[in-house]
């Protein structure tokens, strides 16, 4: 009995909801409009019935609509806008590349001429011809270049079978190439000058000093400057200047020998250098290094004077070719020195 009862109160909350949902739902959205065209001229009338329902999906299909064209303008907008970004973007990578094509041949013509110039520099300081003959030309620089960026154009997934680079692209590795090529050539020539500067600093080459010296007397046959009676054979070069000038060595080496009061030399500093060179520095008001004390080019090891044998205020400069065997400094001096009168007149003549 109970269940009876609840069967027909649920079927009276059913009966109740129908009759909300007809009146508040689809009564109103059955209701028609009538929508009457009149033409001018004309007796018959046209009618359109249209239901509230039927208006909310026509009103929903009109605003998609308007939206969709709204939507599609923006687009359209936002591609031309696009277009154009990409156009300029070309108009300057097109001119950039005219730019970078045009200074890749520039390079070219250059590196030609460093590499001219470096394969003779590397003849000159005894390089091989094999050498030579082994490095690569521009035109094996470009294949070999070509070759390696077709590989990285096959590799990368970014780009499309076919797809090539700008040519300044290929120039540039071109270069790139053939300078790598000839990077050994470059350290092993590199290697040869620093050799050969190392050499040239244990030469003792220049001057004794930067001070502005006046030249008093010649290796040779000269007037002895004491007696003026006799003719005696000169073995070095004296420059003169101020009393306490500073006296630098010719090159690098280790001193030999600092003589004290000699009769002849008075205080004197003989430098050993490598490949059986030696110069002497005599005369001194002082020396400033001790015997087995090693030597750099330029170092001070004195200062100038007048002790010894002498009649005035220089230093006597010998240079030797083994110990004791000297020869005549001139060309030693002039070697370094282009401007004084006594080297431009020494070069003039030799």
């Amino acid at each position: 009995m109970t269940g009876a009862i609840e069967i027909i109160t649920n079927m009276g909350l059913f009966s109740r909801l129908q009759d909300s949902l007809d009146r508040n739902v689809r009564q109103p959205g059955q209701e028609r409009l009538t929508i009457m065209v009149i033409p001018h001229g004309q007796e018959k009338i046209f009618s359109l019935q249209l239901n509230w329902l039927m208006i909310a999906f026509l009103s929903g299909i009109l605003m998609l609509a308007v939206g969709l064209s709204v939507y599609g303008l923006y687009l359209h907008h936002s591609r031309q806008r696009e277009i154009q970004r990409l156009k300029d973007m070309y108009g300057l990578n097109y001119t950039a590349t005219l730019k970078i094509q045009e200074q890749t041949r520039g390079l070219r013509d250059l590196q030609e001429q460093v590499s001219t110039n470096l394969e003779k520099i590397a003849v000159t300081l005894g390089s091989e011809p094999e050498d030579m003959e082994s490095l690569v030309g521009l035109s094996d620089a470009r294949s070999r270049a070509s070759g390696a960026l077709f590989r990285e154009i096959n590799s990368r997934i970014d780009m499309a079978p076919g797809s090539r680079y700008l040519e300044p692209t290929y120039g540039m590795k071109t270069l790139n190439t053939y300078l790598e090529d000839r990077s050994r050539l470059l350290e092993s020539t590199a290697f040869r000058i620093k050799q050969g500067i190392s050499v040239y600093r244990t030469i003792p080459l220049g001057r004794p000093g930067t001070y502005n010296f006046w030249d008093s007397s010649r290796y040779g046959m000269r007037i002895d400057p004491i007696t003026r009676a006799i003719m005696e054979f000169h073995s070095g070069f004296d420059m003169s200047g101020p009393h306490g000038t500073p006296i630098n060595a010719t090159a690098d080496g280790v001193v030999d020998r600092v003589l004290v009061y000699d009769p002849g030399y008075g205080n004197a500093v003989i430098i050993r250098h490598a490949n059986g060179f030696y110069s002497m520095y005599a005369h001194l008001y002082r020396p400033l290094v001790k015997t087995g004390q090693p030597i750099y080019k330029g170092q001070q090891i004195g200062l100038m004077g007048r002790t010894g044998r002498v009649t005035g205020t220089h230093v006597h400069y010998e240079v030797w070719i083994g110990d004791g065997k000297r020869v005549d400094p001139l060309p030693y001096v002039c070697g370094t020195d282009l401007d004084s009168a006594t080297c431009q007149s020494y070069l003039a003549e030799n």
